[in-house]
């Protein structure tokens, strides 16, 4: 779970490289949520267009 700011900066700096921009909010969805924090699997999906 230490890891959620770098989940979100890598796509973002792929998005900014590959000339595109944020078209709108983002959202999580848990695709497995077991008791240790350290096993769930989040899926970041964030909306892009061509900048």
């Amino acid at each position: 779970m230490d890891d959620c700011l770098s989940a979100y900066q890598v796509p973002a700096r792929w998005i900014e490289d590959a000339g595109h921009r944020v078209a709108g909010p983002s959202r999580e969805v848990s695709l497995a949520c077991p008791a240790d924090v350290d096993g769930w699997v989040t899926e970041i999906q964030e909306p892009i267009e061509r900048a």
